[in-house]
């Protein structure tokens, strides 16, 4: 074994270019992730079509009865985040990530069969066990396969796509569900992912963190890694090792809240659920909110397409601003923007029906530049606070415990509509913009903020220990 060249793995992705391996690895993730918001943002665009009578192709239900159907599929996701996170540490990121495919797949055409609430609930948990799966095994693919230069952007360009997927699910709901109904949405939704589970399947790539801590992939890291550099560097005989500080506790939870990351790991997950829970209202309310404060189904649209697009913005200008002034600060003023936005919100349907629409859909715009953007801010920072081989449980945990906020979001939405009477919309903004606050300081207080490049290395902690 001492024979052997020792060579650290992460070291040769730092050093390898951007183009035209982790490009190409990034590109699918963003194709991927682009389905998986056109399918995390369908209730929202088919909800108001279920509250229409029977007669008018919907299901007659109330607004109240909605809220299952979204917790359903967030519990899945909570229970996707966790158990496809830890699949993707034991049998390997690309296995797990077909798999989540596979769940959006079936899910989604189950969707479409449903012939009542209670199957749609059902089967909603069951697509939202892959939609669990795929951001922090994505997450996690991104940080192991780029170099450190350009990893939060490209973190953020992943992530972006999840909202701009929500918002090519309202541009294609027009023609679409007004030519072949609301279930066509699903058919879509099921159609896309059985493609790319048989594309990625095959051109998909391991990770070479994960290879490189077992011994028995070392000759395919070695031709990854070539191809990646462009050059016949390594023949499989090189002792690939990942070096990284590493705190170990007996159990990758255990380590977690061990006494080195137990500060990161409770102000993420608070900051993780907080924003989670606010943006589970947008994505699956602000229609229905906005429709209830007197607005048109048009501006409705529109709002919930302009919250999604917002994320563009948010998530990759800031990814842009964290080389030059880190995670800490950006951070914390992009969550402060959506306070500010939602009170605008909140202030502007005030008006009533002469409300300003320019107003409200620039607003919306603003408070999904916000919310978006953080999710992004938070995956990238969840993935750099832990090393490789906990990552993807890390990260899927940190998810799970979002999805306690996300849960919670349905829950609170329908407490509102069954007041009598039913409060200002107004007021449910006013209550949204005091809950961000609490994502501002927790965010703020994380200690293992991603740096500036100029500052410091990748690593947040004290000494490197070679992982094998």
């Amino acid at each position: 074994m001492s024979d052997k060249q020792l060579v650290n793995v992460g070291d040769v992705i730092d050093s390898a270019r951007f183009f035209p391996v982790p490009f190409c690895i990034s590109l699918m993730m963003v194709v991927i992730m682009l389905i998986d918001g056109f399918d995390l943002f369908t209730m929202g665009y088919i909800g108001p079509h279920l509250l229409l009578p029977v007669d008018e192709g919907g299901w007659g239900i109330a607004r109240t009865d909605l809220g299952p159907v979204n917790s359903a599929g967030l519990i899945g996701m909570a229970i996707g985040s966790v158990g496809l996170g830890w699949l993707g540490d034991r049998v390997g990121r690309k296995r797990a990530y077909v798999t989540c495919l596979f769940f959006l797949f079936a899910g989604s055409m189950l969707c479409y069969h449903a012939t009542g609430i209670t199957e749609l609930t059902l089967w909603r948990g069951v697509t939202g066990l892959g939609l669990g799966g795929v951001t922090p095994l994505a997450t996690t693919l991104i940080a192991e396969w780029t170099n450190k230069r350009v990893r939060s952007v490209v973190v953020a360009c992943v992530i972006v796509s999840i909202p701009l997927g929500g918002t090519l699910a309202g541009v294609v709901e027009q023609t679409l569900i007004a030519n072949y109904g609301w279930r066509s949405m699903f058919l879509v939704g099921a159609v896309v992912p059985l493609i790319l589970f048989i594309l990625f399947s095959y051109t998909l790539p391991e990770s070479p963190k994960y290879m490189a801590q077992r011994p028995a992939e070392h000759a395919r890291l070695a031709r990854m890694l070539n191809r990646l550099l462009g050059e016949k560097r390594f023949d499989g005989s090189e002792n690939f090792v990942v070096v990284e500080a590493v705190q170990h506790s007996r159990h990758w939870f255990a380590t977690i809240w061990n006494s080195h990351y137990r500060r990161s790991t409770l102000l993420i997950w608070i900051a993780f659920a907080v924003n989670s829970f606010v943006l589970y209202l947008f994505t699956n309310y602000l229609r229905v909110l906005l429709e209830a404060a007197e607005q048109t189904s048009v501006v409705g649209s529109r709002g919930l397409a302009l919250f999604s697009l917002g994320a563009f913005f948010g998530s990759i200008g800031g990814a842009f601003l964290i080389g030059g002034f880190g995670s800490r600060w950006i951070g914390t003023l992009l969550a402060l923007l959506g306070t500010l936005a939602a009170a605008l919100i909140a202030l502007v349907l005030g008006d009533g029906a002469n409300a300003s629409t320019f107003q409200l859909l620039t607003f919306c715009l603003l408070a999904g530049m916000s919310v978006n953007g953080m999710q992004a801010f938070m995956y990238a920072v969840s993935a750099h606070s832990y090393p490789t081989e906990i990552r993807a449980s890390a990260v899927g945990m940190a998810q799970t415990f979002s999805r306690v906020g996300a849960v919670l979001s349905p829950s609170s939405a329908s407490l509102y509509f069954a007041m009598d009477p039913v409060p200002p919309a107004g007021m449910f903004f006013w209550f949204i913009a005091a809950v961000t606050l609490i994502t501002v300081v927790s965010f703020f207080l994380i200690p293992s903020h991603i740096p500036r490049h100029m500052d410091s290395p990748v690593d947040n902690t004290d000494a490197p220990v070679p992982s094998r």
